[in-house]
């Protein structure tokens, strides 16, 4: 593989390489999303869909560290894993439906898409904002909040060797840690593809190309 000397950042010596790997594309993506696309500030109250997934979990880290209040959403069996994060609020996506529980929102981050997406429009404030990443269900997503009177916004995640150091600062600092599901080697890459796609995985999933 070969990258330019701009996009490489060094690995926190609290790293091993294994989840240094998990770190770059879904870390990036919560940092741009949560303060690019929507500028999370202190004291924000902020939901964070599938909260214990790859990108999820890094992002209820972050908003945490900016001193938001954060409120995730996660299967019954995730609850205690993100309450060790410290989000405020676990919600099961499973038998409570968002749009009832939460109001008055300052963000959304919308990491399942579709109709999940489409329904938490419903918990944002007034001047509130989503940010959706499935980029195959963004533009129904951003095309209600218009009907609605409302913002959302998709992304795109970029290499951005500057974010990925202070990530690696919070990360020498101990305010966020990455949290690998299961390791596999390369001849197992089918079976971690059918999880992944399962959606149900806690942290990340890495392939050890060693």
């Amino acid at each position: 593989a070969v990258a330019g000397a701009d996009e490489f950042a060094i690995v926190p010596e609290e790293l091993d390489l294994l989840a240094a790997g998990a770190l770059p594309l879904a870390a990036l993506t919560a940092w741009q999303a949560l303060f690019e696309a929507v500028k999370l500030d202190s004291g924000q109250k902020i939901l964070i869909h599938a909260g214990a997934g790859g990108v999820g979990h890094f992002a209820v880290q972050f908003a945490l560290e900016r001193g938001a209040h954060v409120v995730a959403t996660a299967s019954a069996a995730n609850r205690d894993f993100l309450a060790e994060l410290g989000v405020h609020e676990v919600i099961d996506y499973r038998t409570t439906d968002v749009a009832e529980e939460c109001y008055g929102l300052d963000v959304v981050l919308d990491l399942v898409g579709g109709e999940e997406g489409k329904r938490s429009l419903h918990t944002l404030g007034e001047h509130g904002v989503l940010v959706t990443i499935p980029t195959v269900t963004a533009d129904e997503i951003i095309s209600a909040a218009e009907n609605m009177g409302l913002r959302a916004h998709g992304m795109t995640v970029r290499p951005d060797v500057f974010h990925l150091d202070e990530i690696a600062e919070l990360i020498e600092d101990g305010d966020v840690r990455v949290h690998l599901d299961q390791v596999f080697p390369l001849d197992q890459v089918a079976h971690a593809h059918e999880l992944l796609e399962g959606g149900h995985v806690r942290g990340k999933l890495v392939l050890d190309c060693r």
